[in-house]
């Protein structure tokens, strides 16, 4: 619940950050067709960022007692644990789930509602097919509105003129299908209820594809003034569904001023990228995930040659269920059969013999047979293309040993008995000297700088005026009063924009802050590509040596 909860929290915060970006920067642009994709990559952005994580590994002590040696030292003395009475709190979290599910169930009832009323509203009239359209004819005193292929409107209330005028705008809605904008609106609305933003955000998505139908009818259109009669014609009749493109959305006089307003220039489209590094501060501030890695892990120091799925790892810490899940898991996955036996544990669990048979598909054996008074080198059994091979590589000591294992056919059962002794592999010992060639250092990644975005606080936003009832025609003095405290609005928006643009300053800071690292990261990348090459050069001489130390010993014998 608490990993839902902070998902949720950080999708909000994408949401504002998109949102606040749309009115600050784009709002004033004509680049309709643009911001609609802005708009609604925002809100993808929204839901799919918070899932992507950088991992970064930390590799710290191992503790002096583990949660395993507290479980035993607990089993072993059961009198040395108190039993401590436990106060059941009262679960805040689980109030805020129920609260969340009530309010977005009675949202999405209220959604299903409007489908319904929309549903008794077209299928009850009569449904005239024209083109690629259904045109609906409602004898009601409601606002011109499309959903999908159907257009809605009440004929008798309009001219000739106006009406085509309405219906091309219309058309442009379903066209386009600015109902799925809709649509997507409202759902991010039922599962962000909470956000203030969110709702904005929808007002915002309805408002500019208003304006997208009223540009791209006004291109087709000859007379423009009657279109925007038109606009002032639907004013009063403003009963609607809200799950539906209506023909009157936002303030009459915003979409008659973007009617009349000259195109933005292409070179203001580069606002759109001021939104790349708030989206890195956003990755880098909350999407790293750090993992802790135990230092000096015997374990994780043996790398298969192959597909880590082809092979198995176990050390002296490795459990008995650990191996017999390890040797499904190949069965299930290569064919080949791995059997764990005679395995012998010290005092301390850990394993000092073990004895390991193996079984290619295609029928090769492998077998080897360590039996020890100390604890066992980690031991890698991994699949190749011919058998299976088992390697150990100590990790402990400076001398290391490797263990190449005799490969043999069905009939080589008749070898010696099971003598807890015997091995089945060669083995050779060597101590490390100069002879042999020094292995490469592998280069140390850089480490991400931590940024500290600190954007200030934004002023308190001036409130939009109420646009009269009537229209201008039949009200005049009220819509000429409406009009000063249009513009005085518009000057408090002014006086704002100079913070906003010292905020997109701030936020381009976090590029700049970001470019050293970059370029560390280019070049350790190409420090990384050298170490394999090293590496690569370093293991074929290490097996050519190893051929040379065998021969010699053979030799020898």
């Amino acid at each position: 619940m608490e990993t839902i909860f902070i998902y949720l929290l950080k999708s909000s915060g994408l949401i504002a950050m998109f949102y606040l970006a749309y009115h600050f920067l784009l709002r004033k642009e004509t680049f309709f067709d643009s911001n609609r994709w802005f708009l609604l990559s925002g809100l993808i952005t929204s839901l799919l960022l918070p899932l992507y994580f950088i991992k970064k590994v930390v590799y710290v002590e191992r503790p002096k007692y583990t949660m395993e040696d507290l479980i035993a030292f607990s089993n072993q003395n059961p009198v040395a644990i108190k039993e401590v009475s436990a106060v059941e709190a009262f679960d805040w979290m689980q109030l805020v789930c129920v609260s969340y599910i009530i309010i977005a169930s009675f949202l999405v009832i209220k959604i299903i509602l409007s489908f319904i009323s929309l549903y008794r509203m077209l299928f009850q009239q009569q449904i005239i097919k024209k083109e690629h359209f259904k045109l609906v004819n409602l004898n009601q005193n409601i606002a011109p509105f499309s959903f999908f292929n159907y257009i809605v409107i009440n004929p008798d209330l309009y001219t000739n003129e106006e009406l085509q005028s309405i219906l091309l705008h219309e058309k442009i809605h379903s066209q386009e299908k600015h109902s799925i904008d809709v649509l997507v609106a409202k759902l991010f609305c039922v599962v962000f209820w909470f956000n203030p933003f969110v709702w904005l955000y929808k007002k915002a998505i309805l408002q500019n594809l208003e304006y997208i139908a009223d540009q791209k009818a006004m291109q087709q259109m000859e007379d423009k003034k009657s279109y925007q009669r038109a606009l002032l014609k639907v004013v009063t009749n403003q009963n609607c569904l809200s799950i539906t493109n209506n023909f009157y959305q936002s303030l009459i006089k915003k979409r008659i001023v973007m009617l009349n307003k000259n195109q933005s220039r292409k070179r203001n489209s580069l606002k759109y990228a001021l939104i790349i590094p708030a989206l890195i501060g956003f990755i880098l501030l909350f999407q790293i995930q750090t993992i802790a890695q135990v230092k000096g892990n015997d374990y994780s120091k043996l790398q298969a040659p192959n597909n880590s799925k082809n092979g198995i790892k176990i050390d002296k810490n490795t459990t008995d269920t650990e191996m017999k899940i390890e040797a499904e898991r190949l069965k299930n996955v290569t064919g080949a059969i791995v059997k764990f036996s005679k395995v012998k544990r010290n005092s301390n669990g850990e394993i000092t013999a073990i004895k390991i048979d193996c079984k290619s598909k295609d029928g090769n054996k492998s077998s080897s047979h360590i039996n020890s008074s100390e604890p066992i080198t980690p031991i890698l059994v991994y699949l190749t293309k011919n058998a299976i091979e088992i390697k150990t590589q100590s990790t402990t000591s400076s001398s290391s040993r490797l263990v190449q294992l005799d490969r043999s056919e069905e009939n080589d059962n008749n070898s010696q008995g099971d003598n807890e002794n015997e091995t089945y592999a060669y083995s050779y010992n060597y101590e490390y000297d100069a002879d042999f060639p020094v292995p490469p250092v592998a280069p140390v990644p850089p480490v991400a700088p931590i940024i500290k975005v600190n954007v200030g606080t934004f002023p308190n936003m001036p409130t939009a005026p109420t646009p009269p009832s009537g229209t201008p025609l039949n009200n005049e003095k009220e819509w000429k009063k409406f009009e000063k405290q249009i513009e005085e609005f518009e000057k408090k928006m002014e006086a704002i924009e100079p913070q906003i643009e010292a905020y997109a300053e701030k936020m381009t800071n976090i590029d700049e802050q970001m470019q050293p690292f970059e370029k560390e990261m280019e070049a350790f990348e190409k420090k990384m590509e050298a170490f394999e090459r090293e590496m690569e050069i370093y293991v074929l001489k290490l097996e050519a040596k190893m051929m040379e130390k065998k021969e010699k010993t053979k030799a020898k014998k």
